[in-house]
């Protein structure tokens, strides 16, 4: 079985802080570069989109290469969904903000094995997204989808399918 995680994840401090060293070279010299072409009408302005140009520069040869340390996770991992023979991954939309993970753990095992439910949240409020990723037995989960596909759950109308593999993405 595969699954593919997407994960949003945030540069240690060195590999920050390492960016940065990049950057202040990369920004003095495009202030350079700038002054010597008489274009510093308004030098804070250059200044700084020098600095922006050489932070995204320096992010950018810092993604592409090794990360340099530990990445620290700010959201919750948002899944891309493949199908193996033997378990499915559903898609639970329409869900209540206040369904918590084992009231669905609970509604959905009433139909067989249940491997994982994930309740996605926003990357920035940590707050329910309002749909959920339920991984199932392929038989369990058929039988799911049919029987909590248009019904109530927390006062909300469940949408329950198989969960497609996101364009883009093996």
């Amino acid at each position: 079985m595969v699954i593919k995680k997407m994960t949003f994840k945030t540069p240690s401090p060195a590999v920050y802080f390492g960016s940065l060293l990049i950057t202040v070279p990369i920004a003095g010299l495009v202030y350079w570069i700038l002054q010597t072409q008489n274009l510093t009408d308004n030098g804070l302005l250059v200044l700084g989109a020098g600095l922006l140009i050489g932070h995204l520069i320096a992010a950018c040869s810092q993604a592409s290469s090794t990360q340099q340390g530990p990445a620290t996770n700010h959201s919750v991992q948002t899944t891309t969904v493949t199908r193996s023979d033997d378990t499915i991954s559903l898609y639970v939309g329409n869900l209540a903000y206040r369904a918590k993970r084992d009231e669905l753990h609970t509604l959905f095992s009433q139909y067989g094995q249940v491997n994982s439910v994930r309740i996605m949240l926003d990357r920035t409020t940590h707050r329910p997204r309002g749909y959920a990723f339920v991984e199932m037995e392929s038989s369990a989960a058929h039988a799911a989808i049919s029987q909590l596909d248009n019904t109530d759950f927390c006062e909300r109308n469940l949408r329950v399918s198989e969960a497609k593999q996101r364009p883009g993405k093996e």
